[in-house]
């Protein structure tokens, strides 16, 4: 990250908002990247308050109407607007009143950042702005289309992939940071693994869509920022955000290479232990909490030994797994592609909300 991108973070114009997720200060906007990246803030004395978005080229594409950047604006908690970018830039209308007055607003982006960028390029009131404080443990969320919310609100597991159905805050980790009050981090990408991301081949390793090599950037991202650089170019600052807990749930999309095969497994549990080295390396003093098993469980004991070597092998004792059980599609019926529904992701969040607390 540049000195003046790290000037501008947490900067809109002339407001100064409370930055979470993966973001990025560019052109006089900024960039929310990852899943549930957001700015909050407090405005008081207002009659309208007015917040201009734009969204990176997705919109100008005709193929891309699948991967349009989702949205939504909280007024005091509440969800009171929200939608795709279908053109580059709109203006959203938060509140219009006839008497001044004051809410706590905040703008978040509910699709991952492997689809499409959005930016927050202007607030626009006639009251005051001020940030929202911090607030709430921090953790990170580090997962794959789990944790993104992928297919969450489709109908049934025939649905194809679009950001229409992927909400990030009907994850699990979008729920449990509403129920904690958490202040969250989801470094999250669908469709990426640890050996392989997932592959319709088991024969054809996928080595495109793996986790590590963007762990440590804004985003991953091709599109262009008005400064020419992207977001996967773009280091990640660690320092500026220090998780106290990590969850890590990935491997669901190295199954689809790896399942059923003991040196494939053997491979997934060297690369999942050379992970937890670099997590650990960013988050000295961070609680590494590794969950897996929700659409798939062939990995789950390869996993546990992972953590356990790597624990054996370091010294480092702030460290816990725990398995799940496969989703019951059949009682709680599939989102988007045989993904966990709502009701599979809210059972999710209870198990991982006692997770957190309790280590």
């Amino acid at each position: 990250m540049t000195e003046e991108a790290k000037k501008m973070q947490g900067r809109i114009g002339k407001y100064h908002v409370r930055v979470r997720g993966r973001t990025v200060a560019d052109g006089g906007m900024l960039w929310l990247c990852s899943s549930l990246s957001e700015a909050g803030f407090r405005v008081t004395g207002a009659k309208k308050l007015e917040v201009v978005l734009r969204a990176d080229d997705t919109p100008l594409r005709p193929d891309c109407g699948h991967r349009l950047p989702r949205y939504d604006v909280l007024v005091d908690g509440e969800r009171v607007t929200g939608g795709r970018m279908e053109q580059q830039e709109t203006t959203v209308t938060v509140f219009e009143s006839g008497q001044p007055w004051g809410a706590e607003v905040r703008i978040r982006k509910l699709s991952e950042c492997t689809q499409s960028l959005m930016a927050i390029r202007e607030i626009r009131t006639d009251g005051k702005v001020v940030p929202l404080e911090d607030a709430g443990m921090k953790v990170e969320f580090i997962g794959d289309s789990i944790t993104c919310g992928y297919g969450v609100e489709g109908k049934s597991e025939a649905e194809e992939f679009t950001t229409a159905t992927e909400d990030a805050s009907l994850s699990y980790a979008g729920l449990v940071t509403e129920w904690m009050g958490l202040d969250s981090m989801l470094t999250s990408f669908s469709g990426f693994g640890l050996v392989s991301g997932y592959t319709d081949d088991p024969e054809k390793r996928n080595t495109d869509a793996l986790v590590q090599p963007w762990y440590d950037r804004a985003g991953r991202n091709e599109f262009t920022l008005p400064s020419g650089h992207r977001a996967e170019e773009i280091l990640w600052d660690f320092s500026q955000w220090q998780p106290e807990k990590i969850l890590i749930n990935l491997g669901t999309n190295d199954l689809s290479w790896v399942s059923g095969k003991e040196p494939r497994k053997d491979m997934y549990r060297k690369q999942y232990k050379e992970f937890l080295y670099e997590v650990r390396s960013h988050n000295p003093g961070a609680m590494l909490l590794c969950v897996l098993g929700i659409m798939g469980t062939d990995l789950n004991e390869t996993m546990v030994h992972a953590v356990n070597e790597y624990r054996a092998e370091s010294g480092d004792t702030r460290i816990h797994s725990m398995t799940l059980q496969e989703q019951d599609g059949k009682a709680n019926g599939y989102g988007a592609n045989f993904h966990p529904a709502a009701k599979t992701q809210r059972q999710l969040a209870v198990k991982i909300q006692a997770f957190l607390q309790n280590t």
